[in-house]
């Protein structure tokens, strides 16, 4: 259709006249209803916006609606050049839909091999958060960018009334953090990443107040904070080297862009081997916290009989995926339970440098006295490394050499942010 041919459609125009590319029209070719011609020059689209008002009515189809149309047209005109000038997308979506995107993202993780995916019972999880948020808000046809920044802000004193009623016990805070933190994901992961809202225009989802026993007890790592801790640990950590500050503190770093790093103990004593097998043991222990979520006190007392080959899976399947068995001991409930995971390479690595493979062995132990690692050490190498990758610096208050840290980004970083952030990816 032409330009020309275009127009004759387009009745009773009426420009805005803080833009010559906008105006109000009739439509012929839907029976005279007023609409908002727009032109978002950023993305280099047109709009046609039926025009009506909150309780869905439109003006009058003919040159008597024209007032109302207009005041319509002015309005949603403000809508979608404030929106243009954030970079959101004109046309929006739905809570509701974005629910629905949101979810079936994520079913398309569901994998039976975990690191590469999601469980299905954590997809259940995950379905669940969401359902109570839509049941909250009680409106899947809201539009994403039309939130006040306060719409979740009562959202913790419901969830817990809404628990009573129903007879059942009240959600503890970290329930409830939980489901924000995945309201929050849903917003950026669909709303944001594809332009249907900027992320200062989100609302603001509410912190959940934790008791003060919990309030530090779970931090876990940034994929950004891991990949830095990961790869300064590898790097050469467990090699006994440490990086070289200049003057002014800052890493040095040589002409092809590594860093510069300087042994820290004698590495052919027989005190250096066995402290650069401890930093490679404790590599793999923190490597396998992350793939498994496996608690800290089960890891620590974790012997080479708890590990067997998983038959059930194919040859090259193995060569992958391990079997793990928590004896009712080690296991903080008191029962026993087992898992598949997939740190067979890691156990491999650990074979070849430790010293005790027998099978009453445990996994982390001293080399000289085959006793399970003990407490300093464990505090220690993390310190150590955490220090190392720069995520926190030696603390001032380092009495009594308990070897502080103050991490940067002010978490509080132990052994169990390892099984965190295993749970919360």
């Amino acid at each position: 259709m032409t330009k020309i041919e275009l127009n004759k459609h387009r009745l009773d125009k009426k420009e805005i006249p803080s833009d010559p590319s906008a105006y109000i029209f009739r439509d012929s070719q839907r029976n005279g209803t007023w609409c908002l011609y727009f032109y978002d020059r950023e993305a280099k689209s047109r709009h046609r916006i039926v025009l009506k008002d909150g309780n869905g009515s439109k003006p009058i189809q003919s040159i008597e609606g024209q007032n109302d149309a207009w005041m319509l047209g002015i309005s949603k005109y403000v809508e979608l050049k404030g929106k243009a000038d954030r970079g959101e997308a004109i046309r929006s979506i739905t809570f509701g839909v974005m629910c629905d995107l949101f979810i079936a993202q994520e079913k398309r993780k569901i994998s039976s091999i975990p690191h590469q995916g999601i469980t299905k019972n954590r997809f259940r999880l995950i379905s669940h958060q969401i359902n109570w948020l839509r049941r909250y808000l009680n409106d899947d046809n809201k539009q994403v960018h039309s939130f006040r920044k306060n719409a979740f802000n009562s959202y913790e004193v419901w969830r817990k009334e809404q628990a009573l009623r129903m007879d059942k016990k009240a959600p503890v805070q970290t329930t409830i953090m939980q489901e924000l933190s995945m309201l929050k994901r849903a917003f950026k992961e669909i709303a944001v990443a594809n332009g249907y809202v900027s992320e200062d225009s989100l609302p603001r989802i509410p912190k959940v107040k934790l008791p003060k026993d919990q309030s530090h007890r779970r931090d876990d790592l940034s994929n950004k904070e891991w990949e830095q801790l990961e790869r300064s640990a590898r790097s050469y950590w467990i090699k006994g080297r440490t990086r070289l500050l200049d003057g002014k503190s800052k890493m040095e770093k040589d002409k092809d862009g590594t860093w510069k790093t300087k042994p820290i103990f004698g590495h052919r004593s027989e005190r250096g081997k066995r402290q650069i097998i401890h930093r490679n043991l404790i590599y793999y222990a923190m490597r396998i916290s992350m793939d498994t979520g496996i608690r800290p006190g089960a890891l620590r007392k974790m012997k080479w009989k708890h590990i067997s080959e998983n038959t059930a899976i194919s040859k090259e399947e193995r060569k992958i995926w391990v079997v793990i068995d928590v004896p009712p001991e080690n296991s903080k409930t008191g029962r026993y339970y087992r898992i598949s995971a997939p740190v067979a390479r890691y156990l491999e690595g650990m074979r070849k440098v430790s010293k005790n493979k027998k099978p009453d062995d445990f996994l982390f132990c001293n080399q000289q006295t085959t006793k399970p690692f003990s407490e300093r050490i464990w505090k220690d190498s993390l310190a150590e490394v955490l220090v190392e990758s720069r995520l926190g610096d030696w603390g001032e208050d380092d009495s009594n050499n308990l070897r502080k840290v103050d991490i940067h980004s002010g978490k509080n970083i132990t052994w169990y942010s390892f099984r965190h952030s295993y749970i919360t990816r």
